[in-house]
Parts: structure tokens; C-alpha cells; sequence
């Protein structure tokens, strides 16, 4: 007998607003580290992170009913917690410091983006110290363009999906990321004293 496929993460939405309390936990496991990681990117807190991820999924329950399955449930799920990320910040009266720190999962790796791999095993301090003056420089960019990149880069979105989250045209999303790289770029370059 063949194992059952799993289940698709619209169709355990639509299992949670029936009122089966596995489908709660079956998403949550599959989130918990993505969602977790990119709330603990924006956020620099891993206090902060926890308290949002719960919200998040208390969100889910709550509107469960209502979310539509012809949908895709990732940039629901991301556009909630994107949106209390923001009520985070209005609350703190500040733009959190992220952590930036690099992931295992697939996908670009900003920092090679910004300033390439190295292959050898002398250049790691410099790498390091490259890591670290990415990951100021990123929180020093406006709220969007680093939400933005973050979910292209960090969380591996596509466009598509990101401009559900941020609901904004792919376009926008586009020119936000490009952006953001220049300003990044720019900024890494001038405090290389090369602009």
C-alpha cells in the first residue's frame, strides 16, 4: 500500500476551519523554522520572534473560515506576519536590528550576491567581517526595501509571492530588491573607499 502524499498546505487550512486541531499542527511544524527565521531577521529578537509566530498562528485559526484555498497559503501566512512585524515596530517606536546571519536552506546567499564566495580557506576573516558589514548595512535600509530583500534573498519567496505578502505589484517588488542592492552596493563600496 502506498504512503498517503501529504497533504497540501490549502488543504490543512481547510481541515483547521473544520475544526481539525492536527492540521494546526501539522502547518506549524512546516513553517516553524522558515517563518521563524525571517521573523527573527526582521525583528533581532528572538523573544519578539516567538511572541509574532504565535500570533501569527493564532491569526491562522482565528481566520481559517475565511481564508480562500484557491489561494496559496505561504503569502498568507507571510502577509500576516509581515503585518505584525509593523504593529512590532509601531509598538517599540523603532525599526528593529535584524539578524542576518546565514541559513542553511537553498537560495541566493545575499552576501554572495554583494560581495562573492570565497574558496579559500585565508579569506573566511574577510568574509566574515564582508557578512558583517552586510548585515548593518541591511539594517540601516528603509522598512520595505528590507522586507523586501529579505524574503527574496533570506526566505527564498519568488517575486509573485512577495508582492502577495507585501501587496504590491511584482514590479514594485522588483524595483524594490534592485534598490535596495544599489543602496547596499553603494554604501559597501564607499566604506571601502571605493566610490
Amino acid at each position: 500500500m502506498p504512503a498517503e502524499a501529504p497533504r497540501r498546505d490549502e488543504s490543512l487550512v481547510t481541515a483547521l476551519a473544520a475544526g481539525d486541531p492536527g492540521a494546526l499542527t501539522e502547518l506549524m511544524h512546516r513553517y516553524q523554522r522558515p517563518l521563524y527565521g525571517y521573523l527573527v531577521r526582521m525583528l533581532g529578537s528572538r523573544e519578539d520572534a516567538d511572541d509574532v509566530f504565535q500570533e501569527t498562528f493564532l491569526r491562522v485559526v482565528r481566520h481559517a473560515g475565511r481564508f480562500d484555498p484557491s489561494r496559496r497559503f505561504r503569502p498568507w501566512v507571510y502577509a500576516i506576519a509581515s503585518n505584525l512585524i509593523k504593529n512590532t515596530y509601531r509598538a517599540r517606536g523603532n525599526r528593529a536590528s535584524q539578524s542576518l546571519e546565514p541559513h542553511d536552506e537553498e537560495g541566493p546567499s545575499l552576501l554572495s550576491t554583494l560581495v562573492g564566495r570565497s574558496r579559500e580557506p585565508s579569506e573566511a576573516a574577510q568574509r566574515e567581517e564582508s557578512a558583517e558589514r552586510v548585515r548593518s548595512a541591511v539594517e540601516r535600509l528603509p522598512e520595505k526595501g528590507r522586507n523586501a530583500l529579505v524574503l527574496f534573498y533570506y526566505q527564498g519567496l519568488p517575486y509573485a509571492e512577495i508582492a502577495e505578502v507585501l501587496e504590491v505589484p511584482v514590479g514594485t517588488v522588483k524595483s524594490r530588491i534592485h534598490n535596495a542592492l544599489g543602496k547596499l552596493g553603494h554604501e559597501l563600496a564607499s566604506k571601502e573607499g571605493l566610490s
